[in-house]
């Protein structure tokens, strides 16, 4: 049995509700015209690090700054602010990927595995989860309009968090590899860990569940067999494949993967 992206909207809440309508469909363009005009700039006249880091900032600092604000618009409109669940604790993947990417972004140390690591899964992470955030967006799809402050900074957020993940690979970073699968699988399995945590936290203080990362629930009701495990899986299968392709077309032998691997068992031998 195969699905289809469409079969996928029919078996979802959001065949109920206005998605990709003429605002949601201009907002795609526009966002996507001035991430592209944007990285295609800082690619070909930024070149110094210290300049690319300054980019990077500016643009971790503008994720989180927005996804925030709307407390201070509330509170100053209304006199009210209303402090979200996924304010206070990160609950869905976009929120994780957001501060991993201001901590990639202020991170001193550099050089070493662990930077690796968090710098390759926030792009790949914070690219994928940040653009399903553009295009899904489930607040815009309950309240289809740009005129509601929330959803406006809820659809910018994931604008600026895209443009800072892929900035990541523009910049030279991070690099696309056959690691880079391993980068995956060490930050799903801190998705995991954080969704039991907060999923824990619920149950303990008797809270409504959250579904934190969708491990209570598919996040597709009609669709129980699209478990965030499978994704997972597929999704490191997907970034392995294009790491072997990737290095394949452009790197020599020797800097391929499998010859360092066989590097590594030789040495071991000897």
């Amino acid at each position: 049995m195969t699905f289809s992206i469409v079969d996928i909207f029919r078996h979802t809440p959001y065949n109920k509700i206005m998605l990709f309508d003429t605002t949601h469909i201009l907002y795609l363009i526009i966002s996507s015209f001035l991430t592209i005009g944007g990285l295609c700039a800082c690619y070909f006249l930024i070149k110094k690090e210290a300049h690319k880091l300054i980019v990077l900032k500016i643009s971790a600092v503008s994720t989180v700054v927005i996804h925030y604000s709307s407390l201070w618009v509330d509170f100053f409109t209304t006199g009210n602010a209303q402090v979200q669940s996924s304010m206070l604790l990160p609950i869905y993947p976009c929120n994780i990927c957001m501060w991993l990417l201001l901590i990639s972004a202020f991170c001193k140390r550099r050089n070493n595995l662990a930077f690796r690591i968090l710098t390759e899964f926030t792009f790949w992470a914070g690219t994928v989860c940040g653009m399903i955030g553009i295009v899904l967006n489930e607040n815009y799809a309950n309240t289809p309009t740009l005129l509601d402050y929330d959803i406006l900074k809820g659809l910018l957020s994931h604008s600026t968090m895209v443009f800072g993940a892929v900035y990541l690979l523009v910049s030279g970073m991070v690099k696309i590899r056959v690691f880079n699968a391993i980068s995956a699988i060490c930050g799903l399995l801190f998705f995991l860990l954080d969704g039991a945590i907060i999923n824990g936290l619920y149950a303990i203080f008797a809270l409504e569940p959250v579904n934190s990362m969708y491990l209570l629930e598919p996040p597709f009701p009609d669709m129980p067999w699209l478990q965030n495990y499978l994704m997972g899986i597929v999704a490191v299968l997907l970034i392995f494949a294009i790491g072997v392709l990737y290095e394949f077309l452009t790197l020599p032998k020797e800097k391929r993967w499998y010859y360092k691997l066989k590097e590594k068992q030789t040495e071991r031998k000897v």
